[in-house]
């Protein structure tokens, strides 16, 4: 008997007013390719970013491979088989280069295989280094494709593989070329979820779910694919921290958010407080060389907005891996900001003082990060202008400012 290895069961999912699916039971099985074909607005992207987890349930449970990921109480679990997975959004950070993208889908799913190959396939070997904000909207798709489809063929142990409209965009060849992969994933094991109204896939999908129930695809044609000696090599790394530091460097991202603000702390506090009249045994003298370094993280973590481009944010949500971040550029920035402060005050650098500032950008960063990821769920995410909380940092800061001055680190 064939493995389910993603199951919904007794599923209510509403989205916004209208209630898109009620007491939904949906299995996919190992070596099932299950094509959504329904019109436009019948829940086939909620169907599919309900099984990556990325939506809140009303009703009922979701299951990879067994176990529980997401229930209707809000309890969340990454999986322990990861899944592939194309948006129909892309999920990719325009400054990212090309091969980027494609290396952090599988080291999301634990190892890697030579992209060479499927580059060529698909006629992008000479863009592997653009950025994704250079390609064209069809090159660009290739690449969540390609995100979407290869991590199926990392390892012997079937996965997932959700994919939304992964043919949008792509020509007639290219398309051709997806179905004959497909087909391979399907031979290897692999459950397949694929929302697209080409009727290329008509051809190869094994069942199709008409919104109420799965049925046999009776137009599948007889086809195979060529099952390829893929050799996966494990390779041991944290993607979404790699992604940070690099789209940081490329960017300059918190040096031009956080970094302002900090020296135009910096700057008005050298112009209003005469550094002569400044006492260092006093908590005034603490609270200005740690302003700057307060009002830098204040701004918050400057990589939450760059991944809402084409939905990059849910894109890494979904793998619960972790979220590209810019803690260590906050923590550098907090360190060199405390430092100037207390040299533009003529006074002598206290080292640990210093330490104390990155730390403090960094603890004041994350907490706003952390409010900004709490709203990213909601429909208009921008609309809800959590900043106005940020105000509650001030107590803290305070109390910290009042420690440092009590240990006598001045």
């Amino acid at each position: 008997m064939s493995e389910a290895l993603l199951s919904f069961n007794g599923v209510s999912i509403r989205r916004g007013s209208s209630l898109v699916f009620k007491d939904l039971n949906f299995e996919l099985m190992r070596g099932q390719i299950v094509l959504l074909n329904d019109k436009n607005g019948a829940g086939k992207s909620t169907m599919l970013e309900a099984a990556a987890g990325l939506l809140p349930l009303e009703k009922g449970e979701i299951f990879h491979h067994g176990e529980l990921i997401l229930d209707a109480s809000g309890r969340s679990k990454r999986s322990s088989t990861a899944f592939g997975l194309t948006l129909q959004s892309d999920g990719c950070v325009g400054s990212q280069r090309l091969e980027e993208h494609i290396l952090n889908a599988l080291d999301l799913a634990g190892g890697r295989i030579d992209i060479n190959p499927w580059l060529e396939r698909y006629n992008l070997t000479h863009r592997r280094h653009d950025l994704i904000a250079h390609l064209s909207g069809g090159q660009r798709r290739k690449v969540a494709m390609l995100a979407g489809i290869l991590p199926g063929f990392v390892g012997d142990k079937p996965r997932i593989l959700l994919l939304d409209e992964p043919a949008a965009g792509l020509d007639e060849s290219s398309r051709s070329l997806l179905v004959e992969d497909l087909l391979e994933l399907k031979q290897r094991g692999n459950a397949l979820l694929l929302a697209s109204h080409h009727t290329d896939f008509s051809n190869c999908a094994t069942h199709v779910f008409n919104g109420l129930e799965l049925v046999p695809n009776d137009a599948k044609a007889e086809m195979s694919g060529t099952q390829r000696d893929i050799k996966a090599t494990t390779h041991r790394t944290n993607p979404s921290f790699r992604t940070g530091v690099l789209l940081n460097q490329r960017t300059l991202s918190t040096l031009a958010s956080n970094g302002i603000a900090g020296f135009l702390t910096l700057g008005i506090l050298l112009a209003l407080v005469d550094a002569s009249a400044i006492d260092s045994s006093i908590i005034q003298a603490s609270g200005l060389f740690l302003s700057a370094a307060f009002a830098a993280g204040l701004v918050g973590d400057n990589m939450v907005p760059m991944l809402h481009e084409h939905r990059a944010l849910e894109w890494w949500k979904a793998h619960r891996q972790g979220i590209p971040h810019s803690y260590i550029h906050a923590l550098v920035l907090g360190s060199a900001l405390t430092a100037l402060t207390q040299l533009g005050f003529d006074e002598q650098v206290s080292w640990p003082l210093v330490a104390i500032g990155g730390l403090l950008t960094t603890t004041t960063m994350a907490i706003v990060r952390t409010i900004d990821l709490a709203t990213s769920r909601l429909a208009r995410p921008r609309a809800a202008f959590t900043r106005i909380l940020t105000p509650v940092l001030i107590l803290p800061f305070a109390l910290l400012v009042q420690w440092v001055t009590d240990s006598n680190l001045l």
